[in-house]
């Protein structure tokens, strides 16, 4: 979201792409359990710390995982609401800084779609949901759902909501 004004969508998605291969190596490096195990020595501070850097594209990966890391340690649930506020805050932050670059992209990225996928419609706010709670940069979750012209009050609950609803289902999806 940062870079929004910077990059195209389609090299923000090749940004991730690499992001993503990049924490793949951490983690197969072991440096997640070296990060969640200073963290989860600071307690709820320290989903707060893995949550605010969950929502930074080139961090979400590793920070995902790190969440999931601390969520073994503690209490999973209680883990995951901090994380995800921490997350859902600065999101809502970057958001409001580059407003305007991300109104624009959105709606331009709405338009492509519907001309290409309106067969689809239906399943745009779904898939939307989603892409909030992954690592993917946020304009696709924003047209997806139709939210170009948001108040961030409602861009929190969804951002918060999504992201929550995503660590749970990775959560229980690797055997919690």
């Amino acid at each position: 979201m940062l870079f929004s004004k910077h990059f195209t969508i389609g090299k923000r998605l090749w940004l991730a792409s690499a992001f993503l291969i990049l924490s793949y190596v951490l983690v197969l490096l072991g440096l997640d359990r070296a990060v969640s195990g200073y963290l989860s020595g600071l307690g709820m501070l320290g989903a707060v710390i893995a949550g605010a850097f969950y929502t930074l594209g080139a961090t979400t990966p590793f920070a995902m995982v790190v969440v999931l890391e601390l969520m073994k340690s503690g209490n999973a649930f209680m883990v995951a609401i901090f994380a995800c506020g921490a997350a859902t805050a600065v999101d809502c932050c970057l958001y409001y800084a580059v407003r305007e670059t991300l109104i624009k992209n959105s709606r331009k990225l709405m338009g492509y779609m519907h001309k290409r996928f309106d067969r689809f419609r239906f399943a745009f706010p779904f898939a939307g949901f989603i892409v909030f709670g992954l690592p993917i940069p946020d304009e696709i979750g924003l047209a997806l759902m139709e939210m170009t012209d948001i108040n961030l009050y409602k861009l929190a609950a969804v951002v918060f909501c999504a992201k929550f609803t995503i660590l749970l289902a990775l959560w229980n999806w690797l055997g919690g």
